[in-house]
């Protein structure tokens, strides 16, 4: 049967599941070194190549889980804010490959097979970078909150702490102005005693005084009446 200007050009399906894997096998086995961050799962001589049978038979998410690696929980902010910068790496690196793969697809015989292929690649090796920035965020946003709580629960006890100091504070002011207020009362009562003390002894100075008068007053009423009683 011939072919006229308006029929379909059929690819055989061989061709196609085979530039599939070809796609799949340039974009995502290229190694685990493949994108920057990733972990090298073996650092022998058979690792350090290219094992391209095996990727052939790796689905396109898995390859781009190889590509990116295992990811381990940051356990600082300084691990979140390097897990960004890798995932920010990766992505460069992604869609570094991915341009250079759709560039080298336009001079493929199956050109939209191999722009498909290198689509599905581009977009799995992005939801694979996804979870880094997503953890790193997610660590973040709990250290924010467990910084928040901690000055806040901060504040709180400082609040307390000078609660308590007022209240001291206030409870040795009270003290002192008590032990003042003693004081100014004893001392007045001191004076108190030692003003009646002095008058109390001004009163008996003055009565010995009188007394002291009067004898000599007596004694000399005495002496006249005795001259008296001798004069002729």
């Amino acid at each position: 049967m011939r072919h006229t200007e308006n029929a379909p050009l059929r690819r055989p399906a061989w061709r196609l599941g085979l530039v599939g894997l070809l796609g799949a096998a340039c974009w995502a086995g290229l190694g685990t070194n493949a994108l920057p961050g990733a972990h090298s799962p073996d650092t022998g001589s058979a690792a350090r190549g290219t094992n391209l049978t095996n990727v052939f038979s790796v689905p396109t998410a898995a390859a781009a889980e190889l590509v990116v690696g295992p990811i381990t929980p940051p356990q600082s902010m300084e691990d979140a804010q390097a897990m960004h910068q890798r995932a920010e790496a990766l992505r460069s690196e992604n869609e570094r490959r991915y341009a250079a793969e759709k560039d080298a697809c336009y001079s493929r015989f199956l050109m939209n097979a191999c722009l498909e292929d290198a689509k599905k690649a581009f977009t799995a090796a992005s939801i694979a970078i996804r979870p880094l920035d997503q953890m790193a965020r997610d660590f973040e946003r709990e250290h924010r909150r467990a910084e928040i709580q901690a000055k806040d629960a901060q504040r709180a006890q400082d609040a307390e702490r000078r609660a308590v100091d007022e209240r001291e504070q206030a409870a040795r002011y009270r003290a002192e102005e008590a032990r003042r207020a003693a004081e100014r009362e004893q001392h007045l009562a001191e004076k108190a005693a030692q003003a009646e003390e002095g008058r109390r002894k001004t009163l008996a100075e003055e009565a010995d005084r009188r007394e002291r008068d009067a004898e000599r007053a007596r004694h000399r009423a005495e002496r006249e009446a005795k001259k008296a009683e001798g004069a002729p």
